[in-house]
């Protein structure tokens, strides 16, 4: 029995810095700094900073390809959820994350179609890197979304 009859995937995280996409010499480093971000201070100032409306809105602009769409309520709602308990600690886990399974690990094992969405303009997961999950044999398709960035939701 199928549980799931397809499955989307929409600009997939390329996980850039996961420890088996670092060359030898700068995964030291890089664990290093997730770790001293993870479990000092550090990553808290560094949190404090950027749960800010400022920063939000900011970096809002950088991944929506179309900045005209980042209003203050976007802020708002992006935010809020941010500035409850433990949110720091989920943002500090989620930007340290640089083990687990990879998506281009993940995909070949899905047993029914997969559809991957990907922006044109998508500053942070290049498309040129994201076409290639097009070719694994279960990827029915892979779209490209014109004129879009980091955020499909803005089409």
């Amino acid at each position: 029995m199928n549980v799931c009859r397809g499955l989307l995937l929409l600009n997939i995280s390329l996980r850039m810095l996961h420890i088996k996409k670092q060359s030898w010499y700068t995964r030291p480093f890089v664990k290093s700094f997730q770790g001293i971000l993870r479990n000092t201070d550090l990553g808290k100032m560094f949190y404090k900073a950027v749960a800010t409306p400022k920063a939000v809105k900011n970096i809002l602009r950088q991944c929506y390809y179309n900045d005209s769409e980042v209003t203050d309520e976007l802020v708002e709602k992006i935010l809020l959820p941010g500035l409850q308990p433990g949110a720091a600690d989920v943002f500090l886990t989620f930007i340290c994350y640089s083990d687990g399974p990879l998506a281009e690990e993940l995909i070949p094992k899905v047993e029914c179609p997969v559809l991957v969405v990907w922006g044109d303009k998508d500053p942070w997961e290049p498309i040129e890197l994201g076409r290639a999950y097009g070719n694994f044999k279960n990827v029915e398709d892979f779209v490209v979304l014109p004129n879009v960035g980091h955020c499909p939701q803005e089409a």
